[in-house]
């Protein structure tokens, strides 16, 4: 326990002292003045924490308008820090604690998780230009708020359009044209292709499968479990079906053989490289592996439907956000320091860095080759992510961990099932 204590103790310190030049993807950075007291004023200026969950090219994206905010406000400092998949485990202990950055990320959880935690942002400028499809994820009933999205989160797996052309392939709407796309891409390619890629090492990337997959079992369907899932009374022997879904990938070869030791930035480098043919991630992953190879021909595809009868979705929400922390020594600059990202230049910049339709009105979408397919899926249901409607808060990382645990042998799909239930029933206890 007390070796536990003391990595958290480091991480935190690791976290506080990041600053706007060290690595966008949550690498270590150093501060000017690591004595200072995060949040503090330095001098006659004032010291500006700030957190992001987001890592490679958004985060640098983020990063570099963080720069150019203390260039034309010199008075203010900004400590920017994006520790990666440490974040959700940081900010838990810092709400612990209470004591939170001036300026914080909320990764889709602005109204749940963090909500008693932040600051109302409804007489901001910008607050009258949030797009309508956003906006019920990031105010409540009474008007309030909580976070600026710069962009916000809509879209589904995507395809190497390349490696579909190559094999003549079209691109599968359900479960079960994706299983016979993936079994001909494995056999026509000789297994030089792999059919889909995940990053497993990272964990996320096999939470973004269930994420995703639950929604098609147990959410989209005519006849669905939603209502069960909220009021605690699921039959969790019906969730069997979506870890042996997942398992099945393994056990066919449609998975990367290294999925355990592979990390998301693996996914992007076969995505580039045309060896790998579909990325259960998002747009993200495009615009990742287009650093890689500017050539890269890509696709976005809906979510697939799995249940007969049954059409294929979206997933929505928040994706890159900022909200200020209610009890900021430094309100003033914490809700300048948001209004700057709300600029119109500024949210393009962000959203285009993610692929992403921007979250504020006024703004054009510049989601580049990925612009068409917005449009052609634009009239599909769009549905919230799984975990954040349907799981008690802390599920997620149960997921991820029995997802790893499952393709390594560790537990069957009933197991997987069982651990789900357990926690599930701990956390609304808790509640």
């Amino acid at each position: 326990m007390l070796t536990l204590l003391v990595i958290a103790a480091c991480l935190l310190a690791a976290c506080g002292t990041g600053s706007t030049g060290g690595d966008a993807a949550g690498g270590k950075a150093s501060s000017s003045d690591p004595g200072q007291s995060a949040g503090s004023k330095g001098g006659t200026g004032v010291n500006l924490t700030v957190m992001t969950n987001v890592v490679g090219e958004p985060a640098k994206v983020l990063q570099e308008i963080a720069n150019q905010f203390m260039k034309d406000n010199p008075d203010i400092k900004v400590d920017f820090s994006a520790p990666g998949a440490e974040y959700e485990n940081i900010m838990k202990m810092k709400m612990a604690s209470n004591e939170l950055p001036d300026v914080f990320a909320t990764h889709g959880w602005a109204k749940v998780r963090y909500g008693a935690y932040l600051a109302d942002l409804k007489d901001e400028e910008w607050a009258s230009k949030l797009n309508a499809s956003i906006k019920p994820a990031v105010t409540d009933d009474q008007g309030k708020v909580f976070v600026l999205p710069m962009d916000q989160d809509k879209g589904g797996p995507v395809y190497n359009s390349s490696v579909l052309e190559k094999y003549g392939i079209q691109v599968p709407m359900t479960w079960d044209e994706l299983m016979k796309a993936a079994e001909e891409i494995k056999t026509k390619s000789n297994g030089e292709v792999v059919p889909i890629h995940i990053g497993g090492a990272d964990s996320w990337p096999i939470g973004q499968f269930f994420d995703f997959y639950a929604t098609s079992v147990f959410i989209s369907p005519e006849k669905n479990d939603g209502a069960q899932l909220l009021d605690g009374t699921f039959d969790w022997n019906r969730f069997d079906a979506l870890p042996q879904m997942f398992l099945s990938l393994q056990e066919k070869g449609y998975l990367n053989k290294d999925v355990l030791t592979a990390k998301y930035s693996d996914s992007a480098k076969a995505f580039a490289e045309g060896k790998a043919a579909f990325g259960i991630y998002g747009p993200f992953l495009i615009e990742e592996a287009k650093k890689l190879n500017p050539d890269l021909k890509a696709g976005l595809m809906p979510i697939h439907s799995v249940a007969a009868g049954d059409a294929p979705t979206l997933v929505g929400g928040e994706k890159t956000t900022w909200g200020v922390w209610k009890d900021s020594p430094n309100s003033d600059a914490a809700r300048k320091f948001v209004a700057y990202y709300a600029k119109p230049e500024n949210v393009a910049l962000v959203a285009a860095a993610n692929a992403l339709p921007p979250g504020l009105d006024g703004v054009a979408t510049d989601a580049g080759s990925l612009t068409a397919d917005f449009e052609k899926f634009k009239d599909l249901r769009v549905f919230p992510y799984f975990d954040r409607v349907y799981l008690p808060n802390g599920m997620w990382d149960v997921m991820c961990k029995n997802g790893q645990d499952l393709l390594a042998g560790g537990i069957t799909p009933r197991e997987f099932s069982e651990n789900m239930k357990k926690e599930y029933e701990r956390l609304r206890a808790a509640k």
